[in-house]
């Protein structure tokens, strides 16, 4: 199984007659969905708000075929849109929340760290995929660095700066050829080329 950890956003679908429906959007979806699609058991950890939009969310990552048996909900904050900044406070996720949603998830094989998380956090993740003897992938933003610890636990890749669909099919091909015992460099080629990322660079 493969777990995804990160904060889903929500993003307005439009549909006929000026109507729009909240769907489950963001990198940790995206991903997410695509790891579903190569064939691979897929659950998400992370939080969103206790609103409207998280309802929206948990109901299309149940349709999307995503697991969402960890993903908490913040009372105290708002479940983000895609389509503007925050409203308020993101939802919480915190070494107790990681620590907690992990701990329900006891058969993951490949843990993918779809956003930066705090370094106590982080830690938290990268222990409990120590102990079950998980491969790490992470995912920064464009620009970014990884730390020492997580440059040596993990998978690294960059976010392309325009946000990259592409790049996110390429990411959860790779880590369902993870699950499925490729090497990282065979999985890697594989992904690129059921996805053609590169050709697109």
């Amino acid at each position: 199984m493969i777990v995804v950890l990160g904060r889903p956003l929500v993003a307005q679908l439009p549909l006929a007659d000026d109507v729009a429906t909240p769907v489950p959007a963001g990198p940790c979806v995206a991903i997410a969905r695509a790891a579903v699609a190569a064939g691979a058991r897929v659950e998400l950890v992370g939080s969103i708000g206790d609103d409207a939009e998280g309802d929206a969310v948990v109901v299309g990552l149940a349709r999307a075929g995503v697991g969402h048996a960890a993903l908490l909900r913040d009372p105290a904050a708002r479940t983000p849109h895609i389509e503007r900044p925050p409203e308020g406070m993101l939802p919480r996720l915190d070494r107790g929340d990681i620590e907690l949603g992990l701990g329900y998830l006891l058969d993951f094989s490949v843990l993918l760290l779809a956003e930066p998380l705090d370094p106590d956090a982080e830690a938290a993740a990268i222990d409990a995929a120590a102990f079950r003897g998980a491969h790490v992938v992470a995912v920064l933003p464009h620009g970014t660095l990884p730390g020492g610890r997580l440059a040596a636990a993990a998978t690294v890749f960059e976010a392309p700066a325009d946000g990259g669909g592409a790049f996110a099919a390429m990411v959860g091909r790779y880590t369902a050829e993870i699950e499925r015992g490729a090497a990282p460099a065979d999985g890697f080629a594989r992904a690129t080329a059921q996805t053609g990322w590169e050709r697109r660079q």
